[in-house]
This record gives structure tokens, sequence and C-alpha cells, in this order.
């Protein structure tokens, strides 16, 4: 029979989402991989360089599974919220001012082959107790798990009950705390992977209450009423999830305040970050085009890594704009708080 080439599992690959820019750097001799943390290493890694890296030394006296009776099959230390906090700063953390990448890619794909996310990180997880250093560390494993087109939610099956733990101190990462511009990135690129996976049950039951009925409480008074008016049979829809939401805030002892729930102010408090980067980040200085609409010379100073994230949000926003179960509300919270109008004049559209 005449082998039609498309089709079975083997044939078939998911487009790759989120791709990081790799930056190739050059290694002067036979200098060790692991000389010094958070070192930019070549595009490929061979096995020898994997065995001889500072971070397979950690995995193997902490995490590292492996059969028959060597070093790797000896009782494991126990699990160390400071070493997370160390790797984290010295291996994953990408400092301002360091280019366009929002992630050492190499640190990350050797601790993916070490299993970091599932023998240490997911195991050891808890939502009440968890460090930021702790959740931004799973947030770089699952998206370099899509990279790497494996299967990335797998792990989080053993413990679904943890996994919506996991997924709301995610939505509240940002609480308090200022991200650079690459944790924002990588923060974005797992909200894409993550909106990307709504046919998997365990993510789409948290992630859809994003893009749901009550984002539309963060909409002005008039436009709301505008599309109550254009939409007359969501009327008794809201008027029963005001309900169930007042009833949910009773039975937990809280005040019913719409607009302080995380998923009400999710996409909009994630808008008026993109307009901040875009506004203060991506140029150094602004006025940069002349009356004549040409470009100044000062425009050539640009932040690379506040461009990838642009770039990054408005994929984050094409992938809600497009997929049906997650545009129908939300485009008229875009439509609300984030015309065209907003970004036209930026002189980002003629640098792109």
């Amino acid at each position: 029979m005449t082998k039609v080439y498309g089709t079975g599992a083997y044939d078939f690959k998911r487009h790759r989402v989120a791709e990081y820019p790799v930056e190739l750097s050059t290694q002067v001799g036979d200098k060790p991989v692991e000389s010094k943390p958070g070192s930019t290493l070549p595009s490929s890694i061979t096995l020898s360089e994997i065995q001889r890296d500072r971070l397979t030394k950690i995995a193997a006296e902490n995490w590292l599974k492996t059969g028959g009776g060597g070093v790797g099959s000896e009782k494991k230390r126990a699990f160390d919220s400071q070493l997370v906090k160390q790797i984290y700063e010295t291996e994953l953390k990408v400092k301002e001012k360091e280019g366009r990448r929002p992630v050492p890619l190499q640190r990350v794909m050797i601790l993916e082959v070490s299993q970091y996310l599932e023998n240490y990180l997911w195991p050891n997880f808890d939502p009440e107790t968890a460090t930021f250093e702790h959740v931004m560390s799973m947030i770089l494993m699952v998206n370099e798990k899509f990279r790497e087109n494996v299967a990335a939610w797998l792990c989080f099956y053993d413990r679904k009950d943890v996994l919506k733990g996991f997924l709301q101190r995610v939505l509240r990462l940002k609480e308090g705390r200022d991200l650079n511009i690459a944790e924002k990135t990588n923060y974005l690129v797992f909200m894409i992977n993550s909106f990307q996976s709504l046919e998997d049950e365990i993510v789409s039951e948290t992630v859809l209450r994003l893009a749901g009925l009550q984002s539309w409480h963060s909409l002005s008074y008039g436009r709301f009423q505008m599309e109550l008016c254009l939409n007359p049979e969501l009327i008794k829809k809201w008027k029963r999830m005001i309900k169930r939401e007042a009833k949910e805030a009773i039975k937990q002892g809280d005040p019913f305040d719409p607009l302080g729930v995380v998923e009400v102010k999710f996409l909009r408090n994630l808008i008026e970050e993109f307009l901040d980067v875009l506004d203060f980040k991506v140029f150094s200085q602004k006025n940069f085009v002349n009356e004549d609409d040409t470009l100044d010379a000062s425009i050539m100073q640009i932040d690379d890594a506040a461009v990838l994230y642009c770039e990054r949000f408005m994929e984050f926003l094409i992938d809600l704009l497009s997929q049906l179960p997650t545009r129908r509300y939300t485009s008229f919270v875009f439509q609300s708080t984030f015309p065209a109008f907003v970004i036209f004049p930026y002189s980002l559209f003629l640098y792109l």
C-alpha cells in the first residue's frame, strides 16, 4: 500500500511555540563546561560535557535517579529550598542588560536532562510554602519541555489537586514583586504554553477562568452596559455568576470584591504591564520621530530584551483571540483596554 506522508504518530509533530532565541558563543580550547556558574554554552552539548557539568554533580547528590548500584542509587539529600534558590540565582536567572535571551538555554537543558522538575521541584512543591524561586524554576522547566516538544504536563498527573495550587501561585506570582524583563518574558511564554494546552483538563480548568465571563468585571461601566445590551442572553448568566461568587465569598468569610479576584485582574494587569514596557523599556527615551516622520538617530538604542517581551505578548494576544474557548469574552476586554490607536503612535512600528 502506498504510504501517505503526514499521517501516523511518528510523522506528525506539533509545532514548537515560544522558542528562545539562541545566542551562539565559542569556547576556547578544552575549557570545562562547569568552569563558572551561568556560563554561556554552545548550542549543542555532548554527553561528556553534561557528565562533567557542575549541575549534573549537584543532581547526582540530590535528585538524579539511576539504576544499578552506582552513585546515583545512593540515598539522596533532603529537599533544600536554599539549593533551589541558589540554582535559580546562579544558573537560571538572566540579569538586566544581558542581551535578548530570556533564559540561559544550555543550563536549562542540563537541568531537564537530569529531570530537575520531575524528581525535585514538583515532588517537593507546596502551594503554601513554595518560594518565588521554586515557582519560577518550575515555569522555566515547563517552558523547556514545550521547547523540546515533549509531554510537559505528564509529571503533574500524580498530584492533580496540587497542580491547581501551582497554577494559582503562578497567577499571583507578580503580587508585591517586581520581575525583571527576562522573568516577565518567561512568565508570558508559560502562559502561551498553558493556553495552547486547553485540551488538557487539569490545565484548562484553571486557565479558562482567565478568559471567562468574570473577566468583564474589569470593563468600564459604560462598556459593560453596552455589551450586555448587545448580548441580552448573557444577562441571566451574569446574574447567576454574581450570586455564585457572592456565596463563595460569604462561605470563605471574605467581603465580596469582584475586582480583587486574580482572574479578573489578570488580563488587565498584563495589558498595563505591556504598555509600560512599550513606553519605558523598549527605548531609552521618548520622541524618536521627528516632525517629518523620520527616525531620530537615537532609535538605534533599543532594548532587545524588551522587544522580545513585546513579541511574546503579541503572540499571547493572538492565541487568546484566535481560539474559540478564549476569544468570546476576552475580545471585549482587549477592545476596551487595548485599542489599536494606543500602540500605533509608538516608534516600535517604524522599527519593525
